[in-house]
């Protein structure tokens, strides 16, 4: 079904909720490249587990910026928005140095330091799916297209905030954007309004070398916000990682529920790297769609579908309904029966507010006896509720005029017994006559 985004901004800004994402331990790096141990910040999933692969989301500027990626990964994680993934943080006291975009000395030891060193450290450390992306604001978007272009590049998804071209890669990105033929990528600027025009123009012209080659096996976005450039983080962030996940729930991708069901499991491995779980709001989604449409074929694919996964649990007493929204009143007056003969966790309650459905299916089928029949065992099961189903009896038996003895009878009960009740008043006992 769909997202509640509204509610979904609320809670982004409240604080981290621990039975979505915890804080795993600080790790220090002890890096040779860098020649120096360097702190690194590591956001797991709660109910991380070695026996699942989880994506990678590496962030830099952690020093600042981290609390807020976390917030808000925590809160789509928990909205099952995006999935479950894990966080990293690289903290910097020399960002300037290290997020050279000028490609210098310490540039590119820091990109050292990121390719070789740090990520098969988390490999190592963690059960990773294989995708990773990275998240840089100002010099560290910049920074990021940078690290794109590198032949031994290990992400896929780049998330960056306020884009710069301080050194004229023009080409270099546009060769990328004609040449790239790997796995799907995902690729997200946010630019400011109210930032430096030279950004937004970079913004711009990414996107002009993208839209000359649209190369299918890169997803692209650029887009404009009421910010400025520091604030540009906090507007922006959220649509990012929800960007690089898109094909995550993604179910426009597929053409109905068995191209979902051939396919959805392994395109998000092939994209994420980890295969994920049956989704019980996915399958609702097309089961509430085959429901509205009154596709039986459909229908009935779904329930069986559901009863070998285990994902649903469908009491007779659903389906009863399901069958009477789609019309098709003979199978619900099956299930009707089949529910008043052993409930199977439907409580009495919920059966007495809804079984005139079940006698409206009866009569669309021209079968007032068969209504009179199964409202007699209603009344042996559910002897609390004797007085309303005597009430359908007679108003059965006097408007179709069969079953006379039974209607007088019950009609009389009526009259004996009558206390309020949801379904009729003294005033509808007057109107039944015998024809």
């Amino acid at each position: 079904m769909k997202y509640k985004w509204l509610l979904l901004m609320i809670l982004l800004f409240q604080t981290i909720n621990s039975q979505s994402q915890k804080l795993g331990d600080l790790k220090i790096i002890d890096s040779k490249v860098l020649k120096e141990k360097r702190n690194i910040k590591v956001l797991l999933p709660s109910d991380y587990s070695t026996e699942n692969k989880y994506p990678v989301i590496y962030i830099t500027d952690a020093n600042y910026n981290f609390e807020i990626a976390s917030t808000y990964l925590t809160q789509l994680i928990k909205f099952n928005a995006v999935p479950k993934t894990i966080l990293v943080g690289i903290t910097q006291e020399k960002r300037w140095d290290e997020l050279d975009v000028f490609w210098k000395e310490n540039g590119i030891k820091f990109k050292d330091f990121i390719f070789n060193e740090l990520i098969p450290y988390i490999n190592t450390e963690y059960s990773t799916s294989g995708f990773n992306a990275i998240i840089g604001h100002s010099d560290g978007a910049e920074y990021n297209h940078l690290l794109m272009l590198q032949e031994n590049n290990p992400f896929r998804g780049f998330i960056n905030i306020s884009e710069n071209l301080n050194t004229d890669i023009s080409n270099g990105i546009s060769e990328y954007f004609k040449a790239y033929k790997g796995k799907k990528l995902f690729y997200f600027i946010a630019s400011g309004k109210y930032d430096s025009k030279y950004r937004i123009a970079a913004g711009e012209a990414i996107e002009n070398f993208y839209k000359n080659y649209k190369n299918t096996n890169i997803i692209f976005q650029n887009k404009l916000y009421d910010a400025d450039h520091q604030n540009l983080l906090s507007k922006s962030l959220i649509d990012g990682i929800s960007y690089i996940f898109q094909d995550y729930r993604n179910l426009s991708n597929y053409n109905g529920f068995k191209d979902y069901v051939k396919n959805y499991k392994g395109d998000v491995e092939s994209i994420y790297g980890f295969t994920p779980n049956e989704n019980r709001v996915d399958v609702d989604h097309f089961f509430v769609k085959a429901l509205d449409t009154k596709n039986l074929e459909l229908y009935e694919y779904i329930v069986e579908y559901c009863r070998e996964n285990k994902i649903f649990n469908f009491l007779t007493y659903d389906r009863s309904w399901h069958y009477y929204y789609m019309g098709q009143h003979s199978k619900s007056i099956q299930y009707w029966n089949k529910t008043i003969e052993n409930f199977e966790g439907t409580s009495p309650r919920v059966f007495y507010y809804n079984f005139k459905k079940a006698i409206d299916s009866y009569s669309i089928l021209n079968n007032p006896k068969g209504a009179i029949e199964f409202l007699e065992k209603c009344k042996k099961v559910l002897p609390e509720y004797i007085l309303e189903f005597d009430y359908f009896i007679a108003k059965v038996s006097y408007e179709r005029n069969v079953e006379k003895r039974k209607g007088k009878k019950s009609l009389k009960y009526c009259w004996t017994n009558y206390k309020e009740n949801r379904y009729f008043k003294k005033e509808d006992l007057d109107k039944l006559k015998i024809k």
